[in-house]
């Protein structure tokens, strides 16, 4: 199955960072971590949110940051729905329900290449969310036992997942200065909306520098 296979690295992933989630959050959620992470389904979001929520930040404050965070998130419906027309809405918003950006990323570069096929992404985006459901319990109910180093390292998984797939979309001049130029800005720009005006800022530069390049 050409979608496991196409998962095998986020799931290896989000399995690692969420089982990092799950034995911070019992502390300040319990079982309740494992709700989160089910209905949630994002990363930054819910460790935000967690540290927020030890802050004992106002609950508006909570809301309104992991929008701002997950906002990017508009720009990758966007762009994914011009695959699926003529497809239910029902079906549309399963999927959009597990859009993450390493779900995104590898479901928009298959389509690109082949033919968009709802069924892959929904099965991409299934084993995906299994794996960080289930490391959320694993955090839970068996972090403890963990060493205090592995604990530690398990986080960078998402990042090493990141860097994976933006070598391997990298593959002409432009796509490298869309890259640049929005990992200059997403670094450079207050958090909050960074990521939002890095993509939009990135992807002009990558269509300005296609287009100059022909």
């Amino acid at each position: 199955m050409r979608s496991f296979k196409d998962s095998l690295p986020i799931v290896v992933s989000y399995f690692s960072i969420s089982t990092a989630f799950g034995m911070i959050a019992k502390d300040y959620l319990g079982f309740q971590a494992i709700l989160m992470s089910a209905l949630v389904f994002a990363g930054a979001a819910q460790f935000i949110a967690l540290q927020m929520i030890a802050n004992k930040n106002p609950s508006a404050l909570i809301v309104l940051t992991t929008f701002l965070v997950n906002s990017r998130h508009l720009l990758m419906s966007s762009y994914l729905a011009r695959f699926y027309r003529g497809i239910s809405k029902k079906i549309r918003a399963i999927v959009s329900f597990g859009i993450t950006d390493e779900t995104f990323a590898v479901a928009s570069k298959r389509f690109l290449e082949n033919e968009a096929d709802y069924k892959y992404n929904l099965q991409l985006n299934f084993f995906s969310y299994l794996a960080w459901v289930s490391g959320t319990a694993l955090g839970i109910f068996f972090g403890t036992i963990l060493p205090e180093d592995v604990s530690r390292v398990l986080p960078f998984g998402l990042t090493a997942l990141f860097i994976s797939i933006l070598v391997s979309s990298v593959k002409q001049k432009s796509d490298l200065i869309a890259a640049l130029t929005a990992g200059v800005f997403a670094v450079f720009l207050p958090s909050g909306w960074n990521i939002v005006v890095a993509s939009l800022v990135g992807c002009f530069a990558g269509g300005v520098a296609e287009r100059w390049m022909r």
